[in-house]
């Protein structure tokens, strides 16, 4: 205590040493702030009763579509957002662009009953943090939420599934391409023509930043037209894109 004075203890009655009431301490973590866009009313209203058993979200904004949740994410941080796909005035693709664009902290995961690769690729692009499908139990849906707060990347079962086939697909179609590539038999000056041409530059445009003359750049580039089984410029570039040249 101050000045070195010293408390004596409180006893009862019976002599006993009584304790003083003092504030139980907690290192609880304060739950994760949770919007929720969904436009059904009734899969809304479900998924809010779901989430109200588990005390480590607290849902902060309920928008029945996505133009309503960027509106109402103006005034009302979130941590993460549930967002539906298919919503009217504003899709939860488009307004998870906006959400990550404006609020880059605020993770944003995909609650949908759709999982083809083409909108599970779209939402990705677009920032998603994860993606989940409605059918899964509250418990996942909340350990999902959890985890994109903490910087996780939740997905369902079958979305993994989708996503590994089109890793598997994408890298079997590059590997592919790779092997027909180097049966062209290229050299290594073609192959850094073959790079620029399939971006769409001009000849005069590749003589200048590999620094050739425009004669040599012409050379190379009729040599690739016989080796691709080209005649024109256009088709060569659509056979870049087949061979994977010039891709990110």
């Amino acid at each position: 205590s101050e000045c070195g004075t010293t408390i004596p203890p409180i006893r009862g009655i019976d002599g006993r040493l009584l304790l003083p009431d003092v504030p139980a301490m907690t290192d609880a973590p304060r739950p994760v702030r949770l919007a929720v866009a969904e436009d059904h009313p009734a899969l809304r209203e479900s998924l809010l009763r779901r989430l109200d058993f588990f005390p480590e979200v607290e849902v902060v904004l309920v928008a029945p579509d996505g133009a309503a949740l960027v509106a109402g994410l103006d005034s009302v941080s979130a941590d993460v957002v549930l967002m539906d796909i298919e919503m009217p005035t504003l899709d939860g693709v488009a307004a998870t662009d906006a959400v990550v664009q404006r609020w880059p902290a605020t993770a944003v995961v995909m609650l949908t009953v759709f999982e083809d690769e083409a909108r599970i690729a779209e939402a990705l692009a677009a920032g998603a943090a994860g993606y989940l499908l409605k059918d899964e139990p509250a418990e996942t849906i909340v350990a999902a939420v959890l985890s994109a707060a903490r910087g996780g990347a939740p997905v369902s079962e079958g979305v993994a599934s989708t996503l590994v086939r089109r890793v598997r697909t994408q890298e079997t179609l590059k590997r592919d391409a790779l092997r027909r590539l180097g049966g062209l038999a290229l050299t290594a000056r073609e192959r850094e023509v073959f790079a620029l041409l399939a971006t769409g530059v001009s000849d005069d445009v590749i003589a200048d930043r590999l620094f050739l003359s425009l004669h040599t750049v012409q050379s190379h580039t009729k040599s690739l037209f016989r080796k691709l089984g080209v005649h024109t410029r256009a088709a060569a570039v659509s056979a870049a894109a087949e061979y994977g040249v010039g891709a990110a």
